[in-house]
This record gives C-alpha cells, sequence and structure tokens, in this order.
C-alpha cells in the first residue's frame, strides 16, 4: 500500500518526467518534428532506467514506475482518446466503417503472421515466436490520434480511416493478447474456434459500447444542459458529467477484458454529436496540455537504456523492418484501394506502424514467464521506441510534400 510519502514522491517524480517532456516537445514542435519524439525521448532521459533512477529522494530513487504512476498513465491515455473522440462523429465511423474494418484487420493479420513465420525461419521456439508475432500485431491508436492532431488532419479521409482502423486494430491486438496469455498459461495454442469467440467478443463488445455511447451519453448530457446551472458552484457541470462519461464508460470497457481507451474513445465519439460538443472540445483541450506529455513520457520512462548494449543487432534490423513493412502493407495497401489513392493509403500505413501499450505489456508477460530471454525482450522494447519515432517522421513527411498538401 502505498504512504503518504510515497504519493509525494511519486508525483514529484511525475513533474520530472512532464517539465522536460513539455520543453523536449515544444523544441521538436519548433523544427517540425513530431512533438511525441521529444515526449518519449524525455521519458527515456529522465525515466528510472536513467537520470531519474540517478536522482535520489531521502535515498529513493525519484522517478519509479509503480501502480500509482500507471494509474496516471491509464488516465492520462483515457482523457486523450475521449478527446480524440469528440472529433469523430458516429456518421464519421460509418463512412469509414468498411474501409476501417479492412485496414484494421490487414494490420493485425499480417505483423503476427510474418513475425510468427520470421521468428520460426530464424530458429526460436514455437511459443516466443507467437509472442514476437504478438507483439507487432497491434498500433497504438493513442500514438496515431496524437500525430493526426499535431498535423490538423485528424477530418481527412485518410485520417478518419486511420482512427478508426486503429482502433479496431486495438481492440484486436487485445483479444491476441488474450489468445497469448492462454497459450503461455497452458502452454498449448487453443483452438481455431476458442480463438474466434475471443475476437468475437471483443470486437462485439466495442461495438455494443459504441452504440451505447451514441444512443444515451448525448441524453443525458442534454439533461444536464436543460437544467441551465448558472451559480459559482455549478458552472463545470457540463465538463464534470462529460469526463465522468468518459470515465465511466472506460470502466466499463476495461471490466469487459476490453483497453479502457477504447471506451474513452467511444464516449467521446457518443457526445461528438451533441450540441455541446465545441465546448468540450475546449475544455479536453486544456487537460491534453499536461496529459498528453505525461502519457508520453511515462512511455518512454519504460524502456531500460542500461540494456542498448544487450540487444541483438541482427535481430533487431530485422524485427523493426518487418515491423514497418508490415503495417504498409497489411493497413495501407487495402487503404490505396478503397481511397483510390496510393498516397493516402501509404499515410494510413505510416500512421498504423507506431506500437505501444499492448506491445509493452506483451512483451513485459513473456519477460515474466521466462519466454523472452533479456536480450530478445530489450531488443522487442527497442523496436517498439523505433516505431514510435518512425511512425510520426513518415507520416509528417507525407503530408509535407507539395504534392501531398494540395491533394489533402
Amino acid at each position: 500500500m502505498l504512504s503518504e510519502f510515497d504519493v509525494i514522491s511519486t508525483i514529484i517524480g511525475l513533474l520530472v518526467l512532464v517539465i522536460p517532456a513539455m520543453l523536449l516537445g515544444k523544441l521538436c514542435s519548433h523544427f517540425k518534428i513530431s512533438e511525441i519524439i521529444g515526449f518519449v525521448i524525455a521519458g527515456v532521459i529522465f525515466g528510472p532506467f536513467a537520470l531519474g533512477g540517478l536522482i535520489l529522494f531521502y535515498d529513493q530513487p525519484l522517478v519509479v514506475i509503480n501502480d500509482l504512476v500507471l494509474s496516471f498513465w491509464q488516465i492520462s491515455g483515457i482523457v486523450i482518446l475521449f478527446s480524440a473522440g469528440l472529433h469523430f462523429t458516429f456518421h464519421d465511423f460509418r463512412k469509414a466503417g468498411l474501409t476501417s474494418i479492412f485496414v484494421g484487420i490487414g494490420g493485425v493479420i499480417l505483423p503476427l503472421t510474418i513475425g510468427y513465420l520470421f521468428s520460426v525461419w530464424m530458429g526460436f521456439d514455437w511459443i516466443v515466436s507467437i509472442l514476437i508475432g504478438a507483439t507487432l500485431s497491434a498500433t497504438s491508436i493513442t500514438i496515431s490520434v496524437r500525430i493526426l492532431e499535431e498535423l490538423r488532419k485528424e477530418k481527412t479521409k485518410e485520417g478518419n480511416v486511420l482512427v478508426n482502423a486503429a482502433v479496431l486494430d486495438d481492440v484486436l491486438g487485445l483479444a491476441i493478447l488474450s489468445a497469448v496469455v492462454s497459450i503461455i498459461v497452458t502452454n498449448s495454442v487453443p483452438s481455431i474456434d476458442a480463438i474466434m469467440l475471443i475476437t468475437a467478443e471483443s470486437v462485439g463488445f466495442w461495438f455494443l459500447i459504441l452504440l451505447g455511447s451514441v444512443l444515451i451519453l448525448p441524453k443525458i448530457i442534454h439533461l444536464v444542459d436543460a437544467a441551465r446551472p448558472s451559480s459559482l458552484e455549478s458552472r463545470g457541470t457540463h465538463q464534470a458529467v462529460a469526463l465522468g462519461s468518459a470515465f465511466g464508460i472506460a470502466a466499463i470497457s476495461g471490466s469487459l477484458g476490453l483497453n479502457p481507451i477504447v471506451g474513452a474513445f467511444a464516449a467521446g465519439m457518443g457526445l461528438a454529436g451533441s450540441r455541446l460538443a465545441n465546448q468540450l472540445r475546449e475544455f479536453d483541450g486544456i487537460l491534453r496540455v499536461m496529459l498528453a506529455p505525461l502519457f508520453f513520457a511515462i512511455m518512454g520512462a519504460h524502456v531500460n537504456i542500461g540494456k542498448f548494449f544487450e540487444i541483438n543487432w541482427i535481430i533487431f534490423v530485422a524485427i523493426l523492418a518487418l515491423a514497418i513493412i508490415t503495417k504498409i502493407i497489411g493497413a495501407g495497401l487495402p487503404a490505396s484501394i478503397f481511397l483510390h489513392s496510393k498516397k493516402r493509403g501509404m499515410r494510413v500505413g505510416y500512421g498504423m506502424i507506431a506500437r505501444g501499450e499492448i506491445a509493452f505489456i506483451t512483451a513485459g508477460i513473456g519477460l515474466t514467464h521466462g519466454i523472452l530471454n533479456d536480450s530478445l525482450y530489450s531488443t522487442l522494447i527497442f523496436v517498439i521506441l523505433g516505431t514510435i519515432l518512425i511512425s510520426p517522421t513518415l507520416l509528417r513527411y507525407s503530408f509535407r510534400t507539395k504534392n501531398n498538401e494540395i491533394k489533402s
């Protein structure tokens, strides 16, 4: 149980992460580089495995990754995805529906399959190969959303497809993670029927949560608005109800075995069609000023820079190349076909490259259960970091060229 001292020291440690992250993010933005790169690099440098672990506070490392920090990480992700959902109505989702489904499925299946086959070919055990494939399968929706927001391209055709495909990708990634945990526990591959059932349940729950959010949340916020609160204490009622909706739907999502952040995104989409959407976006934008650097800095803080020299560089380069190519082909190719544009399709593929939360969790499970050794685990972590740095760079460059800008 955390003591009052632990809470205070943790909050100070978070400030040690957030302040440099904000500064590095601004510096990157000044040089036309994605802010995300600055946030993540700050997390690596000032995380518990680097300077944050060397700075002592009452004989303890100032920056640690404990349950409280992970809670802040989850809360930050919920707010970021809720904010993203506020920019996408259910109508937008329906327009991108079929395209997003094919892109999301392709962006999961190809990395999983190629990652597994490559690992077997390299001589790894079958269960290690499954873990490597699973680590490569799921896109980080948080990173995809943040990149598009930086570029102000979230309302483009490819932006709409990318975000909705990344949500489905996240849901499918969690279904794969559930199957991987089952494989590790039983040391046997579940039947195809069992895997299909897990996947169908995950996707079905997501659609039910989305429909519930779209049908119910606007009515709730409109009822609150009809009450016309005027007192000083009641002026934040709309915002409080909106945030309550985000965390409530996120909690429901988590209880059903989904990532809470996809529930928060559904809540945002539910409220995006309400007449108070603009007011809620403005309020949520204020929260993200601090929470976005916090989220990505904590993500960077997971990287143990001290393991850099334990990386198997041949495997690192090969897996990183596969991580990039399989997303570009698996997601970018179907997007190119449905959008009738190779350039737009490639943008979708670039935005799907970044791996994040689910990839970290999958690799961590492999290490905890003794399936991945320290060297291979470190290699995978740096592959994840590589995708986080490469995806914003490619996507920003694809929007920067003169011809692309004209077509946007």
